[in-house]
């Protein structure tokens, strides 16, 4: 709503620069309410929390004061030159600063905690537009007024398209599901056997970048058939069935060779840190590795 305000006032603005100021202000309100709404969208959804949290408001505080200062002070009628001048970059200012922490949770999320979360290229895709207009508005003083316009434009477009692709994804992944569970006990069988060699044989456990899609390849799987099956038949996700291989190989490792480390064990089993690696193994086993060997020692 935000957005279509903004790019709305721009747009008949730009046919007509006699525009009433009422009109303008709006318009400018609105933007400064982009920036702190692109926040929430993106925190909402790599989070999951969808509820509204009253204390959210405080981000539109800039906003409200706008309004007042237009109404009780300085019109932008009164004074075209200042607003243009200093309000309005500073509005534009004020959206970036919420741009970048948006991009910073979503590069977090994505390459830190490495860790997806439902529409996610569909989030990429709004903060991605997002983006773009802002970076419109702000160079428009060297391109065209319009060009915020033009943006917004491809901006629906390409979040069309991103919405049209994840529908295909949704419809594959329910085929696999169903497929999946009229699946024969002897093919189910014969594919938890597959998967398990091709991970132990191959140690691909080691790796701590395994990806699903390269699993799925080598065990003869699209993508969405290995997530169906091992959520259906295994009742694991992807993370959950490898860490188990890795938890199990450890557990190995802890009693054998007692000259390794703790950490360089962990490191072994394709954990790429030793806080992961104490976490997943105390939640398979209820103890520590630590603990483990030691218990393991005194048998």
């Amino acid at each position: 709503m935000a957005l279509v305000i903004r790019i709305g006032k721009s747009v008949f603005f730009h046919f007509d620069s006699g525009l009433n100021e009422n009109y303008i202000l709006i318009g400018l309100l609105a933007c400064v309410a982009i920036g702190p709404m692109c926040f929430y969208f993106t925190k909402s959804q790599i989070t999951g929390q969808k509820s509204f949290d009253p204390k959210s408001l405080l981000h539109l505080t800039p906003m409200v004061l706008l309004a007042a200062y237009a109404i009780f002070y300085e019109s932008y009628g009164e004074n075209r030159y200042f607003w243009s001048l200093k309000i309005v970059r500073g509005i534009y200012y004020y959206w970036a600063l919420y741009l970048l922490y948006s991009i910073y949770l979503l590069i977090k999320q994505k390459f830190i905690i490495k860790k997806s979360f439902p529409e996610e290229y569909w989030t990429y895709g709004v903060v991605l537009g997002v983006f773009l207009i802002w970076l419109a508005y702000f160079t428009s003083s060297f391109t065209s007024y319009l060009t915020g316009s033009i943006t917004f434009s491809f901006l629906v477009y390409l979040l069309a398209w991103l919405l049209i692709t994840n529908r295909k994804q949704i419809v594959a992944s329910k085929k696999s599901k169903a497929e999946i569970k009229l699946m024969p006990q002897a093919e189910i069988d014969r594919l938890r056997e597959k998967i398990k060699a091709t991970i132990m044989e191959d140690e691909l456990y080691k790796d701590p970048d395994l990806k699903m899609p390269a699993l799925a390849k080598m065990v003869g799987l699209t993508s969405h058939q290995f997530s169906a099956f091992i959520n259906e038949q295994l009742g694991q996700n992807f993370a959950q069935l490898v860490n188990s291989f890795r938890v199990e190989i450890a557990k190995d490792l802890l009693r054998r060779q007692q000259h390794l480390t703790v950490e360089a064990i962990g490191f072994d089993c394709g954990f790429n840190s030793p806080s992961t690696f104490h976490t997943t193994f105390k939640k398979a086993t209820g103890q520590t590795p630590a603990a483990y060997r030691d218990q393991a020692s005194d048998l």
